[in-house]
């Protein structure tokens, strides 16, 4: 029995050593876990956190506000580069039309006013139904439409007109920077919108225009500098209207961060270029800790052609204001001081002359545009052997009479000018309307429309026979006979 007993309790004491082990094991366990959790949530916290700081949350609690803005489609004329005006269709009477801006969230209204003689359009960019999306429901001149949209997502978003030819509407100024703010603020930063776009004189269609344009007029960076100061971050909300193949951004002096696309969504990249192509974005950020001039430009053919600037960075004065004279804990928005900027070198004119050129493309020079001669009266056909020929009066009503003379025979090297005459805007198309080689020979609805009292030329280097026609009225005929 005693042996029994003994036996019983060895086991029973080695039982209770197990049990007392696993007790203490588990209030260690119990003791550590809250530390593991607590650190994981610090982490996760600081992880978020850090997130925040980059790249915007929709998780905020910022009251969403309804903005409602007014865009009035007008022809103008407009200075692109020095000397050089040109007709230009637009939103509010600037190339590129005013940066509409809104915070994620945010309600939309936009009151679209047609005052051209042309259907137009406004496509907005970003996540919309199709009822508002600025395609089918074309605005007939003289309509409204009134488009109402969520800004969605956060980021450098486009508008334009959406009416073919796309090119040719968007070339000749239909389009704007559409900025959304993610709700929760973006870290401090100088701000800039640099919206590119494309010109050309001769041919808007032209895939290797004669003109690339940042906010509309070439160069303007190159003698109105961007101010910045150094070590304060410059943000860039870059957006890419124009219609050729993509080029690369490039800011010298320094290494830069580029959100893909300008959606803020997207995680950053340090890249020394930025590839942009047509109808796309980025939003750029870029410091620089020394003060001096740094270059920024698309690489390639359009720095040769106008795409091209310079950032002033300079130390900040003794008793800088921030968010005022420096941006270190309040951002600075240099949208107002660009498009007034734009304002001024553009001086839009609804009744200006502009500057062209012969359609000969085999006298084209690009940029000596700006050694052009203005539109005059049609000369006799004794000066400079140009013939004249009238767009008259209710043109659009009268087929083959259109043009008087509606038949004209010349000599190789002469050259026709037409003058509208008409209350109406017209067009000269070579060809036949609706056959493949429409425009082929010369088109001035390439370019502009010519509107009333306005005129159009072009020489003929080419024997044969050109008809033509007006693009808006293809009733309008006429012909020119061209011999040795």
């Amino acid at each position: 029995m005693t042996s029994k007993h003994t036996c019983g309790f060895n086991f029973d004491l080695r039982a209770f050593s197990v049990y007392i082990l696993i007790i203490a094991l588990l209030s260690i366990t119990a003791v550590m876990t809250p530390f593991v959790n607590n650190g994981n949530i610090t982490l996760a916290q600081s992880s978020q956190s850090q997130q925040q700081n980059q790249l915007p949350s929709s998780s905020s609690s910022q009251q969403s506000k309804t903005r409602e803005y007014t865009l009035i489609a007008e022809n103008t004329t407009l200075e692109i580069a020095p000397g050089v005006r040109v007709d230009a269709w637009t939103y509010n009477g600037t190339i590129p039309g005013p940066t509409l801006t809104a915070t994620e969230g945010d309600r939309v209204i936009i009151h679209f006013i047609n005052k051209t003689p042309l259907p137009h359009t406004i496509h907005l960019h970003g996540d919309h139904p199709s009822q508002e999306d600025g395609v089918s429901e074309m605005v007939p001149p003289n309509g409204t439409f009134t488009y109402d949209v969520i800004a969605q997502p956060a980021g450098a978003l486009a508008y334009h007109c959406h009416v073919s030819p796309v090119m040719q509407h968007v070339r000749m100024g239909l389009y704007g920077a559409f900025i959304v703010y993610p709700k929760t603020p973006l870290p401090p930063a100088r701000e800039y919108v640099l919206v590119a776009g494309e010109y050309d004189t001769q041919n808007q269609l032209n895939p290797v225009p004669e003109y690339y344009i940042f906010n509309g007029y070439a160069d303007q960076y190159m003698t109105h500098l961007l101010p910045a100061r150094t070590n304060e971050t410059i943000r860039i909300y870059l957006v890419n209207m124009g219609m050729s193949p993509a080029y690369g951004m490039h800011i010298h002096g320094t290494l830069f961060k580029a959100y893909p696309s300008g959606i803020l969504q997207n995680p950053p990249f340090m890249v020394q270029s930025w590839e942009l192509a047509s109808g796309n974005a980025a939003i750029l950020e870029a410091k620089w800790p020394w003060p001096g001039k740094f270059t920024f430009h698309f690489h390639g053919i359009p720095e040769e052609r106008g795409a091209m600037g310079f950032f002033n960075v300079t130390n900040a004065p003794a008793g800088a204001i921030d968010g005022k004279d420096i941006a270190i804990t309040k951002s600075i928005n240099m949208n107002d001081w660009q498009m007034n900027l734009t304002k001024s070198l553009q001086k839009a004119d609804p009744n200006g002359k502009t500057t062209t050129t012969t359609t000969n493309t085999s006298e084209h020079h690009g940029m000596q545009m700006g050694m052009e001669r203005e539109h005059a009266s049609p000369p006799s056909t004794n000066n400079n052997n140009a013939i004249p020929v009238s767009i008259v009066k209710g043109a659009a009503t009268l087929a083959n009479k259109a043009f008087s003379p509606d038949h004209v025979k010349i000599k190789i090297g002469n050259t026709v000018i037409w003058t509208n005459n008409d209350n109406n805007i017209h067009t000269v198309t070579s060809g036949i309307a609706n056959t493949p080689n429409v425009g082929e020979a010369f088109d001035s609805g390439l370019t502009s429309l010519i509107s009333p009292s306005k005129t159009y030329s072009h020489k003929f280097t080419n024997a044969g026979q050109f008809t033509y026609f007006c693009r808006l009225h293809p009733t309008m005929v006429g012909e020119i006979e061209v011999v040795p």
